[in-house]
């Protein structure tokens, strides 16, 4: 009952919007030795683009000690306009300090990406994120907040925002179910756009 109340909690807000915005993604996770792989599968719509964006990200993690890690990856984005698809590719590296404490497990990663852009100048662009996520669980349930802040280095300036709170799902079958509000923030033109996605996630 707790988790179809969830689901309403989550969803009801979406709706009551005029454009209803929702995230699929698919994540498999390995490990080879202490290092870790993985890929990413990511697709994006609206009921009034439909499926407009979509993803494939590859990575390794490599651990630092005991609560440093690095990251080196690759993305394919691929956004529909209308008429075509256009790719953009995304060499990225990051580096994530971990604080464990006795209830919640904190994060802070810096992320650095290139953006290579057909018809545009290539840009880099730098993410900050932090998160804590509940070591303990509420029938099944593991509650999680973070905040991540875009930097544009080629406009040099704070251009974009994400907040998400949501739940990660006990583990069934191998498959660890996330699902999490996402609020967007986007600096256009000399204001603050807002919009929102909800994002499902499957880890396998």
């Amino acid at each position: 009952m707790n988790k179809y109340f969830l689901l309403i909690f989550f969803i009801f807000p979406v709706i009551a919007q005029e454009t209803l915005n929702r995230s699929e993604k698919i994540t498999l996770k390995r490990k080879m030795g202490s290092v870790g792989v993985y890929s990413d599968l990511d697709f994006r719509t609206t009921d009034k683009k439909g499926l407009y964006y979509r993803h494939l990200d590859l990575g390794v993690t490599i651990p630092i000690g005991n609560t440093w890690s690095t990251s080196f990856q690759y993305r394919n984005i691929y956004t529909n306009n209308g008429e075509l698809w256009k790719l953009e590719k995304r060499p990225k590296a990051l580096i994530q300090k971990t604080f464990n404490l006795d209830q919640i497990k904190w994060t802070v990663r810096s992320l650095q990406e290139y953006r290579i852009r057909k018809e545009k100048d290539d840009a880099l662009r730098n993410r900050v994120r932090v998160m804590a996520k509940s070591k303990t669980n509420w029938n099944g349930l593991s509650p999680f907040i973070g905040n991540e802040f875009f930097y544009d280095m080629e406009k040099n300036e704070y251009n974009k925002n994400w907040f998400v709170f949501g739940f990660d799902l006990s583990k069934k079958d191998k498959i660890a179910p996330t699902v999490y509000y996402k609020h967007i923030s986007e600096y256009v033109d000399g204001k603050w756009i807002y919009t929102y996605t909800m994002v499902f996630k499957f880890t396998i």
